[in-house]
């Protein structure tokens, strides 16, 4: 059975696929990235392991994003994770994992973070950049309008709730354990642990 792989991206000269196969095993990632350079048509391969992102470009001369994606999907299908086994989705958890939408979305900002990065030679990224941003503009809005407005109601609401979280962050943890328990069982801890998340590498 051939892995999933999607063509996310395509150019004449560069093409970005998904392998979620492969997110989180950077030893199998540095072997199928050896593997597909071994294609005359693919000269610069990148693969992400914290998304399973696989970015493939050629110099000169045109890419076929569905061979590329066959080729993928086949070599994706006999790689092995660091314990000799072939790799294969997560299984489910007892906890509700996170809906398409948000894996969706988590995945993009992944990319564009990991664009970000690349361009900024990893000095920074999206996570130091937007705080940067965002307290500028504050400060330039107070310069400007020579006033210190008060903050409107639903952002002393994200603000308290951000607080707790951070804060709480073990008895937040406890719930969620409590939440994945087996049923009949409410307050018994489950007994697999939360869904992995990516590395924040490539957010």
């Amino acid at each position: 059975m051939r892995a999933s792989v999607l063509v996310a991206h395509a150019l004449e000269r560069r093409v970005r696929l998904r392998a979620p196969a492969l997110a989180g095993h950077r030893g199998a990632c540095e072997r199928v990235a050896e593997q597909l350079s071994a294609d005359a048509a693919c000269e610069v391969v990148t693969i992400r392991p914290a998304t399973g992102s696989v970015i493939v470009e050629r110099l000169e001369g045109g890419l076929d994003p569905e061979r590329l994606r066959g080729r993928l999907a086949e070599l994706v299908s006999e790689a092995r994770d660091a314990e000799g086994h072939l790799l294969s989705a997560p299984p489910p958890d007892a906890h509700p994992g996170p809906t398409r939408v948000a894996r969706a979305l988590a995945h993009a900002f992944a990319g564009i973070n990991a664009d970000v990065r690349e361009a900024l030679d990893y000095r920074a990224d999206l996570g130091t950049l937007l705080p940067v941003v965002f307290a500028t503009a504050g400060l330039a809005e107070v310069g400007v309008t020579r006033r210190l407005p008060a903050p409107a109601w639903f952002n002393l609401l994200w603000w308290s709730l951000r607080w707790f979280m951070t804060f709480n962050q073990g008895a937040v943890s406890e719930e969620l354990r409590n939440a994945g328990g087996a049923p009949g069982a409410p307050g018994d801890a489950g007994g697999g642990p939360g869904e992995a998340v990516p590395p924040r590498g490539d957010l």
